[in-house]
């Protein structure tokens, strides 16, 4: 039998179809490499969320991820996260929820060590006028690094790490209630009086002067105070237990501490 020629009118049409195969894959291309410039330009635009003391804010990250800010914190996040990781920046105290998304690590860069999201929920506070660093673990898995050594230092569930010395050191949780102020409360608990009325300083917006020889000493081993409750009942409650007065300047916005 004798093969038959391709007729000639097909040979236009391939061409044509081969053309318009090369067109389309050239505009895929261009249009995502637009989208790859367009994705990194909004990846470099930073933005800045700085909570005035005596207030709290819960926000939603770009990618879906739940965050707490506590009052004098301060959070720095992109309108878009890159191609390759999901990475903000914190001063002060917050609670992540981060959505998973194992191909884009979530990363929190703070003063002390950058704190590499492996799990999902996790408190961090960072200060670094006060050389404070602690981060508590409730799900999932953290990776830190060491300042001194620049070890890696992986967290499991119910573990904490704080700053001691320019080194972290970690423990099982100290306070189960680490996390209670996204719930409106100031847990007590391993908190000298000193760093309870910092805390009560960014909590109830007032200044608190101590002005004794010898600083008191907290009388309850644990316990909690509502923030809508108010500064002075606050301190009223720990007077049954610690030995000192407070004035409250109103018109001053400042607590003294005698």
């Amino acid at each position: 039998r004798t093969a038959r020629a391709p007729r000639k009118g097909m040979r236009p049409l391939v061409r044509r179809v081969m053309r318009i195969a090369a067109m389309v894959a050239l505009l895929l291309g261009v249009g995502y490499s637009t989208y790859l410039y367009t994705r990194d330009s909004f990846a470099n635009q930073i933005l800045a969320m700085e909570i005035p003391a005596g207030q709290r804010i819960e926000m939603t990250l770009p990618d879906g991820s739940h965050v707490w800010l506590n009052a004098g914190a301060r959070l720095e996040y992109p309108t878009v996260f890159g191609r390759h990781r999901r990475e903000v920046k914190l001063s002060g105290e917050a609670m992540f929820e981060v959505e998973h998304d194992a191909e884009h690590p979530f990363v929190v860069r703070t003063f002390a060590s950058d704190v590499e999201v492996l799990g999902t929920k996790f408190n961090v506070e960072a200060d670094a006028d006060e050389e404070l660093f602690a981060t508590t673990l409730f799900e999932g898995r953290l990776r830190l690094t060491d300042p001194t050594t620049r070890q890696a230092i992986i967290l499991e569930p119910n573990d904490e790490a704080r700053l001691c010395g320019g080194r972290l050191l970690v423990s099982p949780i100290s306070d189960a209630d680490a996390a209670c102020w996204t719930e409106g409360l100031i847990s007590i608990r391993g908190l000298s009086f000193e760093e309870l009325m910092r805390k009560f300083e960014l909590a109830y917006n007032v200044r608190i002067e101590i002005r004794r020889a010898t600083m008191p000493v907290i009388g309850f081993k644990s316990g909690k105070f509502r923030i809508s409750d108010g500064v002075d009942h606050a301190l009223q409650v720990l007077q049954h237990n610690s030995d000192f007065r407070f004035e409250h300047d109103v018109k001053n916005n400042t607590i003294t501490i005698h």
